[in-house]
């Protein structure tokens, strides 16, 4: 039997992640960001999706920043933390997770399960394993979100924008209850 090199990529990608989310080194957020970034484009089996730009879909792109920039005009001091987060978390997760991953995997549910047990199991072996459970869900929603509109552009704000309200509106009292009601 011979195992195919094609079907195997995607997964020597998710274990150097989990390799290097498992670690703790000063150098893992960039190290976790260059993979995540770069290991799609080593892929000669996978193509990286277009930029669309249709009519339709920069409204959604404006339908999407317009929240945010109204989040942001009522607290100015999470802009920077929110231009970091766009950068270094929702643009090279969403391209890994869903454009190369999922994509990678197939189409349907079965593909964006897989892909979003492997957003959570990174954010379990980085931030925690409550991280994992608070990002399963919206995982899913991302998943779906990208095989229906294939926009990686909207999908990056739409994962920015969650980020930021979570941040700004629950992260003290989700922190809170947890602390609470720990075991």
């Amino acid at each position: 039997m011979r195992i195919s090199c094609r079907n195997q990529l995607p997964w020597l990608g998710a274990a150097a992640l989990a390799v290097n989310a498992a670690t703790n080194h000063a150098t893992r957020v960039y190290v976790l960001g260059g993979i995540m970034l770069f290991f799609p484009l080593a892929d000669p089996f996978w193509k990286p999706p277009a930029l669309l730009r249709s009519r339709r879909h920069v409204l959604g792109w404006i339908a999407i920043a317009l929240p945010a920039a109204a989040l942001l005009s009522w607290r100015p001091a999470y802009a920077g933390y929110t231009a970091a987060m766009v950068l270094t978390a929702a643009l090279p997760e969403e391209w890994f997770f869903r454009a190369y991953f999922m994509t990678r995997m197939g189409s349907g549910w079965s593909a964006n399960v897989l892909a979003s047990l492997l957003f959570a199991c990174m954010h379990g072996l980085t931030w925690g394993w409550m991280a994992a459970v608070l990002v399963f869900l919206p995982s899913l929603f991302y998943g779906w979100l990208y095989q229906r509109s294939r926009d990686v552009v909207l999908l990056v704000l739409v994962h920015g924008l969650s980020n930021l309200v979570f941040m700004m509106l629950l992260f003290h009292p989700v922190n809170r209850w947890l602390t609470r009601h720990s075991l």
